[in-house]
């Protein structure tokens, strides 16, 4: 079983610029939330539960906007991680309040504002040799931080801002024996320090599911 965050580990948050208006994202304002991936036997879309953290659930991810020609790709070919993908994040409303977007053949993924169609920053695996590494960027390209895989297996992040300040953690979670065999469903906790701004809190969250699409696909664990 992989190991429970280190309920001890402190964070400061660092400044994020960002261009346009910027709505608040209520679902985010805790110190953690789950991202748990929907079980199924064959996952032609990804879907996810988001839960606080008395385990109730306060928001989905759903993707949209699947073509024809990605879904055959995807149930004929095992291409998961070169696919293009949307994400649409919605509260409990069922409003959408973050959008993430990869492209064809890419290992980023772009977060926007869907209220406000404003770029919120991206999220980009490295192409290194090691462990894993994500850049975490503003709008305007700037580095936020760095996602670090803690362990070899890249199971557990640390979002490492400048000086060496930690912004938040991305923990895998193990979901079960029958889960973990049969099917390709992961969880992940998000956790965010008590005076993390809301762009940090919206990035974070756009790095657990950019863990998800861009390395866990059909178990991919790439260290390319």
């Amino acid at each position: 079983m992989d190991p429970e965050p280190d309920a001890g580990w402190t964070t400061r948050t660092a400044s994020v610029s960002h261009h346009g208006p910027m709505t608040t994202v209520p679902l985010l304002a805790g110190n953690a939330i789950g991202v748990r991936q929907r079980r199924k036997f064959f996952e032609m879309r990804n879907q996810y539960d988001l839960v606080d953290e008395t385990g109730a659930t306060v928001g989905v991810v759903e993707q949209v906007g699947q073509s024809p020609l990605t879904f055959l790709a995807r149930l004929f070919s095992d291409l998961d991680l070169w696919l293009p993908v949307t994400l649409d994040v919605k509260d409990a409303s069922g409003a959408t309040v973050l959008r993430l977007h990869k492209a064809w053949f890419r290992l980023q993924v772009d977060a926007t504002d869907p209220a406000t169609a404003s770029r919120i920053g991206s999220v980009r695996k490295r192409l290194r040799l090691g462990k894993a590494n994500f850049d975490v960027t503003s709008p305007d390209g700037n580095l936020v931080g760095t996602l670090r895989a803690q362990n070899w297996r890249a199971r557990d992040f640390a979002l490492v801002g400048a000086g060496d300040r930690e912004l938040g953690r991305v923990t895998k979670q193990w979901r079960g024996l029958l889960t973990e065999l049969a099917t390709d469903a992961d969880s992940y906790a998000v956790t965010f320090p008590p005076d993390a701004d809301d762009t940090v809190r919206r990035l974070m969250l756009a790095a657990a599911l950019s863990v998800d699409l861009t390395m866990k696909q059909k178990d991919y664990n790439l260290e390319i």
